[in-house]
């Protein structure tokens, strides 16, 4: 499962990288990409694990914080709709169909 937290006081790649080491310390955390800009973490575990857990590594490294989750890790909140197409633009453009990227010939060919 993987899961995205905010974190903040992070100023460095020193920071990033002393985050990381300590999140990556803990047993069922398997991954855990750690970025400066914006300040997050998506963790790969293979169980939940609660924030007072994390924040307790994050102690570890420094003067960090880890806040909750935000959403599930793969880009898709629990309260995000689901949209169904209907139609696509190939569909309702068929002319793009013969002219791939809205041009006579392949790019470099003359």
């Amino acid at each position: 499962m993987k899961k995205y937290y905010e974190l903040t006081g992070m100023s460095c790649d020193e920071c990033v990288n002393s985050v990381k080491q300590a999140l990556m310390e803990l047993p069922d955390v398997t991954d855990a990409e750690v970025k400066l800009n914006p300040q997050g973490v998506l963790l790969t575990m293979s169980e939940s694990i609660d924030t007072s857990v994390l924040q307790g590594q994050v102690d570890k490294a420094g003067q960090y914080t880890i806040l909750n989750s935000i959403g599930d890790g793969n880009g898709v909140d629990e309260d995000t709709p689901i949209i169904e197409r209907k139609t696509s633009f190939s569909n309702t453009h068929p002319e793009r169909n013969d002219r791939p990227f809205g041009i006579d010939h392949e790019p470099g060919v003359q």
